[in-house]
């Protein structure tokens, strides 16, 4: 080595979610930040397309991250070198979220072949994994790098105490109550937070560990959050699950790691889970937990002291101008069937709105032959049940269909849609 020559390394990057509300998503950025010799970025989610380095030098990053919420910034930036484990997507009209109307369109095409060229992919969730094989991405199922976090220090009222993390009212109320006369004390705690996009990384940092921190000494945890459950897990934290299972993809097959029950159930006594001695965690997670470290730590291993550039070890062909001219055609085609789809919306809505009004009528002239006619009660009544039946079915689909037109209208607001057809154009 020359005097004076500079020897380059590797640069790291964490990604998180600037402007979240829940803590969730910077316990998995603090999760992902441990595994790296330093951090040299810190990568908004939601703009991973827009991110450059400072003089073009690529940048590792562990990609444990629930993506495109907002669709359109998909693929990341050339200049990040990624480890594609913990990923996770979902169509947010599947999840019972208001979100963009846009599917899976982005993992096809140019978004499909990242995938490909950086795969295998790591998912999050069973249903990410499946989505993406049948799309012909290699894929498997990885968990959540969560499930890594080491145990937090122990304080002397280690024990002492429950925490109850935001759950369903009803049932707070009903565990505190069954709790009233025992020698424990229960803290009832949320993961949310106020937004605040200027928090520093080390706030950030600050409120994760108190946060951990007061989880690890608990006796137990009940709770319906994945990023409380699943961190508690990886402390060794016995946790208990309540939460309504259907449809909710993030927790597949997470529900089989937990002790667990329904709210519906819970309400109704059916627990026998013990909160003042409960049983130890199962300990499912914990293959997943040590190919997670191994993975991590291979990766770490693999690239720091990598010296290509960042087009050297970029796997992708495709050009800036090629990226959005497919993001363009995609959101404009995924827009389309969204307006369509939206008028269709309103076309039923129209044609149930009627079939109200003539139900109303209907219901109307009866209750007057009802009134009118005691002799024939029996024969009007019956046909006068029938059409209030009938009638109350058309009310509820008109409000099913008011509700997706809501969401449609909603969805309308978001500025930066108009703002990058705009753009793109």
């Amino acid at each position: 080595m020359y005097q004076g020559q500079v020897i380059k390394r590797m640069k790291y990057g964490v990604l998180y979610n600037k402007y979240n509300i829940n803590i969730g998503d910077d316990i998995q950025a603090y999760a992902t930040a441990r595994f790296l010799p330093r951090v040299d970025y810190f990568i908004d989610r939601e703009h991973i397309d827009e991110f450059k380095t400072e003089d073009g030098e690529p940048v590792a990053v562990i990609m444990n991250a629930w993506y495109m919420w907002a669709k359109w910034n998909w693929p990341p930036s050339k200049y990040i070198l990624p480890n594609m484990i913990g990923f996770h997507y979902a169509d947010h009209q599947l999840a019972h979220q208001p979100g963009s109307p846009i599917k899976f369109e982005f993992l096809e095409g140019i978004g499909g072949d990242y995938l490909k060229a950086y795969g295998p992919v790591g998912c999050r969730d069973k249903f990410t994994m499946h989505k993406l094989n049948e799309l012909g991405i290699d894929a498997y199922f990885s968990g959540c790098i969560t499930m890594t976090l080491p145990k937090m220090p122990e304080r002397e009222d280690k024990g002492s105490y429950i925490c109850l993390v935001d759950l369903d009212k009803r049932v707070e109320r009903m565990i505190i109550d069954m709790l009233k006369d025992e020698d424990i004390e229960v803290k009832v705690i949320t993961q949310n937070r106020e937004r605040d996009g200027d928090m520093t990384w080390e706030a950030r940092c600050d409120m994760v560990e108190d946060l951990l921190t007061l989880y690890q000494n608990a006796r137990c945890i009940v709770t319906k959050r994945l990023h409380c459950s699943l961190p508690c897990l990886a402390m060794d934290v016995p946790v208990y699950l309540i939460k309504e299972m259907e449809n909710d993809i993030r927790f597949d097959p997470y529900y089989d790691f937990f002790y667990r029950t329904t709210v519906t159930k819970f309400l109704n006594g059916e627990c026998d889970y013990d909160f003042l001695n409960p049983p130890k965690n199962k300990g499912l997670h914990v293959p997943y937990r040590e190919k997670l470290i191994e993975s991590c730590e291979n990766f770490v291993k693999q690239v720091e002291n990598e010296t290509r550039t960042t087009d050297e070890l970029c796997k992708t062909t495709y050009t800036p101008d090629e990226v959005m001219r497919w993001r363009h055609d995609t959101m404009k085609t995924a827009m389309d069937l969204w307006l369509v789809e939206g008028r269709v919306i309103q076309k039923d809505k129209k044609t149930l709105e009627k079939k109200e009004v003539k139900y109303n009528k209907k219901i109307a002239r009866l209750e007057e032959k009802l009134e009118s006619s005691r002799s024939n009660t029996r024969k009007y009544k019956g046909e006068y049940l029938t059409a209030k039946k009938e009638r109350d079915y058309y009310i509820k689909k008109k409000e099913e269909l008011e509700k997706e037109r809501d969401d449609f209208k909603a969805l309308t607001k978001f500025q930066k849609i108009k703002a990058i057809m705009k753009n793109e154009v």
